[in-house]
């Protein structure tokens, strides 16, 4: 007698379910991404313009602070 099974054996051994949704990406998710992303990119601009560095930094601080601020209070998380 056989039985079919959305589960299988990984290389390790470990069981895995394939019938598991995948998660999907929430907009916190993409704030979380954004700081750094914000401070990286203020760092290369100062580069390309001739910004002082502390400067360019002060200003990426602004920008994710912004993100911060809208992820926490403007839009802030809900329960499921």
């Amino acid at each position: 007698m056989s039985t079919s099974s959305s589960r299988t054996h990984s290389s390790d051994g470990q069981h895995t379910d394939r019938s598991a949704p995948t998660p999907s990406l929430s907009r916190y998710d993409f704030v979380l991404a954004l700081i750094p992303t914000t401070f990286l990119l203020t760092v290369v601009a100062a580069g390309l313009v001739g910004v002082a560095v502390p400067k360019a930094l002060a200003v990426g601080s602004v920008l994710a602070l912004t993100a911060v601020v809208d992820a926490l209070f403007i839009n802030p998380p809900t329960g499921r």
